[in-house]
């Protein structure tokens, strides 16, 4: 089979990144940056261009198995048999014990359609309540905050907003490590002029270099978090009036530990100049490795 290039998506972390595979002899031997994909400009972290080792030589078994008796070992059997064995035996535990007795445990990275199907099979046709999509162990608190902060459960806005934001507030999130392809698009910006305010229990990584970054209790919410946003969302001024002097000539936040200002150079206090979302070519390596 001769090679050729297949575009698609990154299936890891969420944010989308373009991806181009590389497929020889139908295995995938390369993965590389979309670099005409709006997401990631052809920039790629460690998982990214690592993503096709997963299905070029996964580890995973590649033939369905069957076994007769608890007590017995598992025997190889045709795929037909294996598909027409487990509809029987689910048909017998629907029909014996109810729809209820059924239950769906879905993955988080499927795609709309394919969250579509489950739970039509799930609720349409088997008739459960009980399918779990992820959306609860995982997005649940994160749909809640949206909800009470924003007034809608989705995230807002576009990533063109990275290229036109002149604040940055991140807390809780270290994005250099679990999203590197934003945090790249997000320094780019802050190059710019753009302030970056870091409020984390951790220390921010080195590659941030905030404007002010804030060390905080670990606590839902922090003084910190207001004076901070007090501070730069209504002035330019690096010390906080809100804050209490801190031995080393900052300002301290009573719930935090460390708290730390750079003082912003004249020409970064203005607005800064829009600046082009495609980065250089070739893919990124993630800050931390």
């Amino acid at each position: 089979m001769a090679s050729n290039s297949i575009r698609s998506v990154c299936p890891y972390c969420g944010v989308g990144c373009g991806i181009v595979m590389q497929v020889e002899h139908n295995t995938v031997v390369k993965v590389i940056g979309d670099k005409a994909h709006p997401t990631n400009f052809g920039r790629l972290c460690t998982k990214g261009t690592t993503c096709g080792q997963a299905i070029a030589d996964s580890g995973r078994m590649q033939h369905a198995y069957l076994r007769h008796a608890r007590d017995h070992d598992p025997v190889r059997i045709a795929m037909d048999n294996a598909i027409s064995e487990t509809a029987t035996r689910l048909r017998r535990i629907l029909d014996n014990h109810g729809p209820d007795a059924l239950a769906f445990y879905v993955s988080g990275q499927m795609s709309l359609e394919a969250q579509y199907l489950a739970n039509k099979l799930a609720k349409g046709f088997v008739r459960t309540h009980n399918i779990e999509s992820n959306s609860r162990l995982c997005m649940a608190s994160a749909g809640s905050g949206y909800k009470l902060s924003l007034g809608a459960d989705g995230p807002p806005g576009a990533y063109e907003d990275f290229d036109r934001a002149d604040l940055f507030f991140v807390i809780g999130a270290n994005m250099a490590d679990c999203h590197p392809i934003l945090f790249l698009r997000m320094m780019d910006r802050v190059k710019a002029g753009a302030k970056l305010i870091v409020v984390d229990p951790g220390a921010a990584p080195r590659q941030t270099r905030p404007t002010c970054s804030c060390r905080s209790s670990p606590v839902p919410t922090s003084p910190c978090s207001t004076a901070c946003c007090t501070c730069w969302c209504k002035t330019a001024t690096p010390t906080p009036p809100l804050l209490p002097p801190s031995p080393k000539g900052g300002r301290r936040c009573p719930a935090s530990s460390k708290t730390t200002h750079r003082t912003p150079s004249p020409n970064s206090l203005a607005s800064p100049k829009p600046i082009s979302a495609k980065p250089p070519s070739g893919s990124a390596k993630p800050p931390n490795g």
